[in-house]
């Protein structure tokens, strides 16, 4: 893969771009960090693993109101996990599932934060084929993020794509290795993959 491709975000659209569930408009959440990712963003992220969609399990942290969840599951998972902790955005994540005839068989919410999540599913040797974390920008939550993933040291997925807003590094002796770095305006979205793999 190349890294640092540059994109022009144009637009934000909460419709679901592709699959199954495609044009059904989302409802939008509402809370101090939510920022829904942009159409363009969510097409390269899914046009990039689409060889490999289908039939996958996929992670879906900092969910919001699920758009990306919900796409990846449009495309064709067998099943995606949304982890959210805002109550309020959770109210729309609950509403977009419902509205897409979305079951408790092909998506679950979890409730609670991120960090403990990731803990929770290392410990428990819980692995999924995609994890996509879409952070608040503020903070360098996004480093937070990937940093936690390094510090659990075993694989809980075949690829782990984070968007944020500064760059994020990967330590000296991270078990991850950076696979492509698509840039959007000032967006970033990194794909990593843990190495040797299972």
């Amino acid at each position: 893969m190349r890294e640092n491709t540059v994109v022009t975000v144009q637009e934000s659209n909460m419709r679901i771009i592709a699959g199954e569930f495609k044009g059904i408009q989302l409802r939008v959440g509402h809370g101090p960090f939510y920022r829904p990712t942009a159409q363009i963003v969510r097409g390269s992220i899914f046009d990039t693993i689409s060889p490999e969609i289908k039939g996958a399990t996929f992670c879906d942290l900092f969910a919001g109101s699920g758009a990306v969840g919900i796409e990846a599951l449009s495309r064709g998972a067998q099943k995606v996990t949304f982890v959210e902790q805002d109550r309020r955005v959770l109210r729309a994540l609950r509403s977009n599932l419902s509205k897409c005839g979305i079951g408790r068989d092909r998506a679950e919410v979890k409730i609670g934060d991120v960090f403990r999540f990731i803990n929770r599913i290392t410990r428990k040797g819980e692995f999924y084929d995609f994890i996509f974390a879409d952070p608040p920008y503020t903070a360098n939550v996004a480093q937070k993020v990937l940093s936690a993933f390094e510090a659990a040291g075993k694989q809980v997925c075949e690829t782990l794509i984070i968007e944020h807003g500064e760059p994020i590094y990967l330590s000296e002796d991270s078990c991850y290795e950076l696979k492509q770095t698509k840039r959007f305006g000032q967006i970033h979205v990194s794909y990593f993959s843990f190495k040797g793999g299972r």
